[in-house]
């Protein structure tokens, strides 16, 4: 039972894809971890962002991810 023979030259062109994926994901992670989260507990947006991928980490980018505080005019300089 070895499944298909893959050929590794046919891998290497998702190497890049596949780190960004997981760039992605790991983002979507820390970024839960850092700031407020919106419509679901963070505990069920980290499940959705690690079975969901990658959508699931762009849907908590996109809806998710909560508002820092609002930035005032000394917060610039």
């Amino acid at each position: 039972m070895n499944g298909l023979p893959i050929d590794p030259a046919l891998l290497a062109p998702l190497a890049p894809v596949a780190a960004l994926v997981v760039a992605l994901v790991g983002w979507s992670l820390v970024s839960l971890v850092r700031k407020p989260a919106q419509y679901l507990p963070k505990i069920v947006w980290a499940v959705v962002i690690v079975l969901a991928v990658p959508a699931g980490a762009v849907l908590y980018l996109v809806l998710g991810r909560g508002r820092g505080p609002a930035l005032v005019d000394g917060d610039a300089r």
